[in-house]
């Protein structure tokens, strides 16, 4: 997995590439997932793609960056909500863990991508979260 802070046309975006066992990817751009075929490949991606362990054999617990718009944090993918780590008025650090989303029978931890105090938790335990939906606001 890969994260990237972008910009364009004068504004900054959160992507987060995961390589799928597939030889696909999963492309979560500011929330929204996205799956893509790659069409080509390089010598340098094949050797890239070897050099990391394939989807298959990571850790059960995948860290997915959630996106920030102004501290809104949005699901990234689809699924059900199966931990809520913080609470209102908590204090959470970048990087943070602060629930946990199932999705394709795989726990993904939903880390901070701020700093801040959190003002809203717009899911509880056990709801199913759309991608793109929101789920934390931090001030």
């Amino acid at each position: 997995m890969a994260t990237y802070r972008v910009k364009s046309g004068g504004s900054e975006h959160i992507v987060t590439v995961v390589d799928e066992a597939t030889g696909g990817a999963s492309v979560v751009v500011d929330g929204r997932a996205f799956h893509v075929d790659l069409l080509a490949d390089s010598e340098a991606a094949a050797a890239e793609r070897a050099r990391r362990p394939a989807l298959a054999t990571r850790s059960t617990a995948a860290l997915v960056e959630a996106s920030a718009d102004e501290g809104r944090i949005h699901a990234p993918i689809p699924g059900k909500i199966i931990a809520i780590a913080v609470s209102v008025g908590d204090i959470v650090a970048v990087d943070q863990v602060v629930m946990k989303l199932e999705a394709m029978k795989m726990e993904n931890e939903i880390i901070s991508p701020v700093s801040g105090i959190v003002k809203e938790i717009a899911v509880s335990e056990g709801a199913e979260a759309a991608s793109g939906q929101l789920l934390i606001s931090i001030g």
